[in-house]
């Protein structure tokens, strides 16, 4: 008795399973597949009367027939410009309507994709055509942008420009969650030349101009710049300095020689730069010593006579020009090349002293720094 019942059960149910037809997933799925034919023939008035079709259908059911991607590039295909920024504007509801059926093939994204890859200079000149307001215009040309030359440099500076020039944008949404963040560049460069050291005010009337050797060590942050900075050098004595003005128990001559440091923490910001220029501004903290040569010992620094020995701050241009790019791999591994270039540093600085111990001496150092530079990692 049992099996006799659940047999005509079994047999029911397969009935159904089979004869069952989801009216819903064959429109939608045969309606993409007509929908990617038509794509690949570049029938776009056929593209644009299957979509409507679709979408119309797809509000009754409360659902999405199509990704968020595939909306916005068959917009493009079709010239539906109010379409394509009414799905950016509501960014965030329209990415949380559900799919109409799971969407698991990619053909049709793919092949969308290329048609506008394939023809960006093409649609973008049809949108500037129609599109009349600076923000959409600028917009578009950063999505176009993106779609032909990936993230670089120049999608990066376009990116910023917009959100400064429209930080309210009513596509802040999209900006900030759909289009990708600009590559964050890294990068190290090691530097080493000559300073000429210029002492200004009353330390003008002792010492005078000298040239002398820098290093440095810098780290940039994409247009953010910290690093380690050091200037070293003799000064000469302008004139005879005996003890009894200074106070000291030996006496110094004309031409002797003062040991001039200087270095400290720099951190700077890039204004301009492009192929082969780069300017930065800066500010340093650190600390500075002049004092004489006289104690070979370094137990007898103490004893030396110190003009200033001193916590110091500054500020400063930095102009580097790109000489030479060029690649190093590391033979012993199989890493991709590490882009390398050396450039020419000019900077110029003023450093302000704080505190002096021979307090009629006081003033400041004008410094002018050339050296050669070393750029490796993500560079500009």
């Amino acid at each position: 008795m049992l099996f006799s019942v659940l047999s005509p059960s079994k047999a029911q149910i397969e009935d159904e399973i089979v004869s069952f037809v989801d009216s819903t997933e064959l429109l939608v799925n045969n309606g993409r597949r007509l929908l990617l034919r038509h794509v690949q023939a570049n029938e776009y008035y056929k593209v644009a009367e299957i979509y409507d079709f679709l979408s119309e259908k797809a509000n009754e059911w409360n659902c999405s027939p199509f990704t968020y991607n595939e909306e916005l590039l068959i917009s493009i295909l079709t010239n539906n410009w109010n379409n394509f920024f009414a799905k950016i504007e509501d960014y965030h509801e329209e990415n949380k309507k559900p799919f109409c059926i799971p969407i698991r093939d990619q053909m049709l994204g793919r092949a969308l994709f290329l048609e506008v890859e394939n023809n960006v200079s093409k649609h973008l000149e049809n949108a500037l055509i129609e599109i009349t307001t600076l923000e959409d215009k600028l917009l578009l040309e950063i999505f176009f942008h993106i779609i032909e030359n990936d993230r670089g440099k120049i999608y990066g500076n376009m990116l910023k420009n917009f959100k400064a020039k429209y930080p309210h944008s009513r596509y802040n949404d999209f900006v900030n969650n759909y289009l990708p963040a600009p590559l964050f560049t890294l990068a190290m460069a090691v530097s080493m030349g000559a300073t000429q050291i210029f002492p200004e005010g009353n330390l003008s009337n002792y010492f005078n101009n000298a040239t002398g050797f820098n290093a440095s060590i810098d780290f940039y942050f994409n247009d953010l710049l910290l690093g380690l900075q050091l200037n070293a050098g003799f000064l000469k004595l302008k004139s005879d300095l005996l003890r009894q003005t200074t106070g000291y128990e030996q006496d110094f001559w004309k031409k002797d020689r003062f040991s001039y440091i200087d270095g400290g923490f720099i951190g700077g910001y890039t204004t301009y730069k492009n192929d082969w220029l780069q300017l930065m501004p800066y500010v340093i903290i650190g600390g500075s010593t002049l004092e004489s040569d006289l104690y070979k010992n370094p137990d007898d620094s103490k004893l030396e006579f110190k003009i200033f020995d001193s916590f110091l701050v500054g500020a400063g241009l930095r102009t580097e020009i790109n000489v030479l790019n060029f690649a190093m791999k590391d033979r012993f591994s199989n890493s991709m090349p590490s882009p390398s270039r050396l450039k020419f540093r000019f900077d110029a600085g003023y450093n302000i002293p704080v505190k002096y111990k021979y307090k009629q001496a006081r003033g400041n150092v004008l410094y002018a720094r050339i050296a050669l530079v070393w750029w490796f990692g993500d560079t500009f």
